[in-house]
């Protein structure tokens, strides 16, 4: 397993480095609300036949329901740093994934810090 780059104090992390082959809903988490921060993707890996990876940020005032889109982040075809803004409202948040191509698979994870 790569070691995270995400050292920092303020740091919540909503996805722990690891390979996804589907598209996923990440888990809530209770960071919000927030004032501006920072969502960084970190991908360590890719393979397939033109794997794309789209994510997309939501927010919910209940862990189980009620999630809405806040922010997109530009779409993953290669391995390094990505990073998008976004202001959160409500309580949880989570990340969705989309994964698409032939036989795609990423390896990668998202944190949120201050900016």
């Amino acid at each position: 397993m790569t070691e995270s780059i995400y050292q920092r104090d303020d740091l919540a992390l909503l996805k722990e480095s690891g390979a996804e082959t589907s598209s996923t809903n990440g888990t809530g988490q209770a960071i919000g609300p927030t004032d501006i921060v920072l969502i960084v993707v970190h991908v360590t890996a890719k393979s397939g036949t033109t794997p794309t990876l789209d994510l997309a940020f939501e927010e919910s005032a209940s862990l189980g329901s009620g999630y809405a889109a806040v922010v997109k982040a530009p779409q993953i075809t290669a391995v390094g740093v990505y990073t998008v803004y976004a202001k959160f409202t409500k309580k949880y948040i989570r990340y969705v994934s989309t994964i698409a191509g032939t036989t795609p698979s990423f390896t990668y994870e998202i944190g949120v810090c201050k900016p």
